[in-house]
């Protein structure tokens, strides 16, 4: 009978795996973070100020497909074994997914920016908008984390 609250699992603790799934990990958790701060803010003279994030248009997939990774990361871990979808194909869709809903919120709100006139500086600047840059460093890091991944092809 296996002790309450240790895990014991044959195929390495989180921490002792490669620096790919680490990576992954962290930028994965960063962009959940990053789902919550605003990514936008849209104020201009006669208009009310309007303030997004993550979960108002396609970033939200971002998050949830981040969520997916951090499951797929810790699940060897939770079930002492490794998951029969955990291969590199499966980490370069979900990195795909949370790029390509990140990068359609940004078009979204460049283009409505640019119907008010705002320059973008305004709307996607560093104290307007935490999140978004929260979120683009975290992408790049998972990114990062991926390419190794995919580089290693058996790094499980």
């Amino acid at each position: 009978m296996k002790p309450i609250g240790r895990i014991q699992s044959t195929s390495g603790g989180l921490f002792r795996r490669s620096s790919g799934r680490r990576l992954s990990g962290i930028g994965a958790a960063g962009v959940v973070l990053g789902a919550l701060p605003a990514w936008w803010t849209l104020a201009a003279p006669g208009i009310p100020a309007t303030v997004g994030n993550a979960f108002d248009t396609y970033g939200a997939a971002g998050f949830f497909v981040a969520l997916a990774t951090l499951f797929l990361l810790i699940a060897p871990d939770a079930f002492g074994e490794q998951l029969r979808f955990d291969w590199w194909p499966v980490h370069v869709g979900l990195v795909t997914v949370a790029s390509v809903g990140f990068i359609a919120t940004l078009i979204g709100a460049a283009v409505t920016a640019t119907g008010y006139d705002l320059p973008l500086s305004f709307v996607f600047g560093i104290d307007r908008a935490p999140g978004l840059w929260i979120t683009l460093i975290a992408l790049g890091v998972w990114i990062s984390g991926v390419a190794q991944i995919v580089d290693a092809r058996d790094d499980r």
